[in-house]
């Protein structure tokens, strides 16, 4: 009688166990569908419930981005958007009506996309050896902190503009860009195209050296439009250049030519033709020769044709051709695209 008692009681623990289990996974389960449909809900269950379980927002068999990741960085761009005065600039900001919250999703979608390619990079990265320490990065917010003015500055601003801490700095912005510039700076080292086209320039340059014309060179070694006008580009004023171009050639004499340039699109050798000042600003008549390399974007685009991303949130998701992140719903496409042609002044949508 008594063995039968402690099997009856044995079968009854374990019948409550099963049940709760059930239970949990049956909460788990709906507030993850929960999560899926309705994302930027800011019921306090359900983002508690989100906070200590990581809900994918979008992940692959090596990348996992958690739904909180995602509503935070979104709630960060929303209080910065909204903590500005843009009316000064005859701009305006407001996520209340219903086209506000159609622009909220696609600022939403733009961070989701920048998540993504953030992990990418990272993984990318780690693969190549590549790693950023906490030293290196402490040693950049330093840097940073002293670029912004002071630490109490930098912090003050965190938390009015986004709502951050150094920490949410350092994961949020720095150490992605990090990241970034070491897998650059790898590629540039070690990818063979930039060997390639570093080749193609210095037999330009040495050309130009053994007194060969700048438009036969510029005819012979250049890529582009401009190649079959020999290199002739016309009147620019600093800021239609690239920067790293402009800082190398706006203190040239007319008739001057550049050493090699590199910038983030390739390699260029400038000659500046003419120059003159209009209308209070300084331009100049230049011809290029110029020998493209791998962009980043072109780097990364190629990198996640290995990643197979699965989006579960209701309203988005992912374009195996152009590897990004887009609306589910047609008429938010058409939104999206009518909105990135008619910006209707407004900054969320602009910047």
């Amino acid at each position: 009688m008594n063995k039968q008692k402690k099997e009856e009681r044995r079968i009854k623990i374990q019948t409550i166990i099963k049940t709760f289990v059930i239970l949990i996974l049956a909460y788990i389960t709906a507030i993850g569908a929960f999560l899926c449909f309705f994302p930027e809900n800011e019921n306090r269950v359900v983002r508690a419930t989100a906070e200590i379980i990581p809900y994918p927002s979008a992940f692959s068999s090596s990348i996992f981005i958690t739904t909180e990741r995602l509503q935070d960085q979104l709630a960060g761009a929303k209080k910065f958007y909204e903590s500005q005065d843009f009316s000064k600039m005859g701009l305006r900001v407001d996520f209340g009506t219903t086209d506000g919250q159609k622009r909220l999703f696609i600022k939403e979608k733009n961070i989701l996309n920048k998540l993504i390619d953030d992990a990418i990079i990272e993984k990318e990265a780690r693969r190549k050896g590549i790693v950023i320490s906490k030293e290196l990065l402490d040693q950049e917010v330093d840097r940073k902190m002293k670029e912004y003015g002071t630490q109490d500055y930098l912090k003050n601003n965190l938390e009015k503009l986004y709502g951050w801490s150094v920490d949410d700095f350092k994961k949020n912005i720095v150490k992605p860009d990090l990241y970034q510039e070491k897998v650059f700076a790898d590629i540039q080292k070690n990818d063979t195209s930039f060997e390639e086209a570093r080749k193609k320039i210095n037999q330009a340059k040495n050309d130009l050296e053994k007194d060969l014309s700048f438009s036969d060179t510029a005819k012979k070694y250049s890529q582009g439009e401009s190649a079959k006008n020999g290199g002739a580009l016309g009147w620019f004023s600093a800021n239609q250049m690239l920067p790293e171009v402009a800082s190398a050639i706006f203190n040239l004499e007319k008739g001057e030519q550049s050493e090699i340039i590199e910038s983030s699109i390739g390699f260029h050798i400038v000659l500046v033709e003419d120059k003159k000042n209009q209308d209070e600003q300084d331009l100049l008549k230049i011809s290029q020769i110029f020998v493209p390399t791998k962009t980043f974007a072109q780097w990364l685009l190629d990198a996640k044709k290995d990643y197979r991303i699965f989006i579960p949130i209701g309203k988005f998701s992912w374009n195996n051709e152009t590897k990004q992140v887009e609306f589910r719903d047609k008429s938010l496409r058409e939104y999206e695209n009518d909105l990135l042609e008619n910006p209707i002044n407004d900054p969320s949508i602009i910047f």
